[in-house]
């Protein structure tokens, strides 16, 4: 019986035995398919197609766009740029008097929605209250934020309290601005709770304080600093919402603007648009360093030396490495 040579040589025309059998695993990867991807992209085309065409948009106006904000820009521009006579000046003035407005209608809506967000955001926490209760305030939020500021305004604030600038007009957009600020901060606020270390919530509880203890002394001074810039980037998108609710009649900048968009005066809306731009500019800068300090605290300044302790040991105070009783051999082993 004969037995196959194994060690043949390089002439030899005997093949090697595989030393396992190939699999599965073994074969070429097979390119995953695109067809899925396709149809994505396909379906997304269509229905923005059908989008477009079932709302009659007219795409032939977008040839028309680069000549539109040349012409219009140039309008706007010869206003903000032209001689700064008496009538002008009048309507900087009037400009930043009624932006100005949009701002405090802005901030006395975030104040309102701040005041309720912070006992509405305990509530609607899992860890912080029952579940009944948790269920209740979360369904009342999700109303809240399901109406736009622009439909309270329109269908409940601005009847109840009267139109143009000042006055009523004023309050009910703040009103709007405030209650609508309610759902979306106490939404905030309430995910910031859910998420805080639970090791100083487990032994305030096991020190035996009561909710409103555990509420001042466990939980605050995680949340606090993020509760306070959430306050303050509402601010900010009321500043903005303010402007397109003073267009409906409840003051600020948007009843300016409104006023004179529809009075065609070209150099008195780019005047109006530049002052937006700007106090709103200024206004997110200084939003954003107060959350920044808020949030990461002071910054330490670059190659600043570290103040001398006066109750630190000086130079010549305590003992020294010589007078060290210990052993040689233990203050060399020890590094000393």
């Amino acid at each position: 019986m004969s037995t196959p040579n194994r060690n043949a040589g390089p002439g030899s025309t005997s093949q090697a035995e595989p030393r396992f059998t190939p699999d599965a695993l073994d074969r070429r990867p097979v390119r995953p398919s695109k067809a899925g991807y396709n149809i994505g992209l396909l379906a997304v085309g269509i229905i923005f197609i059908a989008a477009v065409y079932g709302a009659g948009m007219d795409l032939g106006a977008l040839l028309n766009l680069p000549a539109s904000i040349i012409q219009y820009g140039q309008l706007m521009a010869q206003g903000v740029f032209q001689i700064p006579d008496e009538t002008v000046t009048g309507y900087w003035i009037s400009s930043f008097d009624a932006m100005f407005e949009s701002v405090a209608i802005a901030w006395v809506g975030t104040m309102v929605g701040a005041a309720f967000s912070l006992p509405m955001g305990f509530l609607a926490a899992r860890n912080m209250s029952p579940l009944p209760i948790y269920v209740v305030v979360r369904f009342i939020l999700s109303v809240i934020r399901a109406v736009p500021e622009i439909i309270f305004a329109i269908a409940i604030m601005l009847p109840l309290f009267g139109f143009g600038t000042g006055g009523g007009g004023a309050l009910a957009g703040a009103m709007a601005l405030g209650i609508s600020s309610i759902g979306t901060l106490s939404k905030l606020i309430s995910e910031a709770i859910e998420a805080v270390d639970g090791g100083p919530l487990e032994s305030s509880r096991a020190s035996g304080s009561n909710q409103m203890q555990l509420i001042r002394w466990a939980v605050l001074p995680q949340v606090m600093p993020e509760i306070i810039a959430i306050w303050l980037y509402r601010f900010e998108v009321n500043i903005r919402a303010s402007a397109i609710l003073g267009v409906l009649g409840a003051g600020g900048i948007g009843s300016l603007l409104s006023v004179v968009f529809g009075a065609r005066e070209w150099d008195r809306i780019g005047i109006v648009l530049v002052v937006i731009i700007v106090v709103t500019m200024v206004v997110d800068q200084i939003s954003a360093f107060i959350r920044h300090r808020v949030i990461h605290g002071g910054s330490v300044r670059e190659g600043g030396e570290p103040q001398e302790d006066d109750d630190a040991p000086g130079p010549g105070d305590g003992p020294t490495v010589e007078d060290d009783p210990a052993p040689k051999s233990s203050r060399a082993a020890a590094g000393l």
